[in-house]
């Protein structure tokens, strides 16, 4: 298998968790829709109140992330199609393979993410990215260590 074919499946892959989690979220029913359920105390339905705004906003933030990210998974398939996939949209230099392999739909190399996040978002650290990255490498270090099916048992077929 090409490494296109690789990458294109592996953002298939994940556009398609994206879409199940999205379509979850939508079947959720929404709180106010549990009204009428337990204690009905004058105090009970402002805290039932209280608690439907803020699950419903949770809901809404968490629902147009994963929208937000799907989004940017698909625009990741057209940049592949296109030949432009792995490339910095900030500087023009390759991606490194393990940023696009923690973060499929990166638009930005390493450094110039850590620059757009501190200049443009400083509420959001730029470390965390990073972080995803070391996440990853460790991840696939411990699975090359680990022994496939039929190493470490004499290759026996039964």
């Amino acid at each position: 298998m090409r490494t296109d074919d690789k990458t294109r499946k592996r953002i298939e892959l994940e556009l398609a968790r994206v879409n199940r989690a999205v379509e979850m979220l939508k079947k959720e029913p929404r709180p106010e829709e549990l009204e009428g359920f337990g204690d009905n105390t004058p105090l009970s339905e402002e805290v039932d109140a209280m608690i439907a705004a803020e699950g419903g906003e949770l809901q809404a933030a968490l629902l147009a992330r994963l929208l937000d990210r799907a989004a940017a998974l698909d625009e990741a398939k057209n940049r592949l199609e296109s030949g432009s996939y792995g490339v910095c949209v900030a500087c023009g230099e390759e991606i490194f393979q393990t940023r696009l392999m923690a973060v499929p739909e990166a638009l930005r190399c390493t450094r110039c993410q850590e620059e757009a996040e501190r200049v443009h978002h400083p509420e959001i650290h730029a470390h965390e990215w990073k972080r995803a990255e070391e996440t990853f490498r460790e991840r696939q270090k411990a699975e090359e260590k680990e022994p496939t099916a039929g190493q470490g048992r004499g290759n026996v077929t039964p």
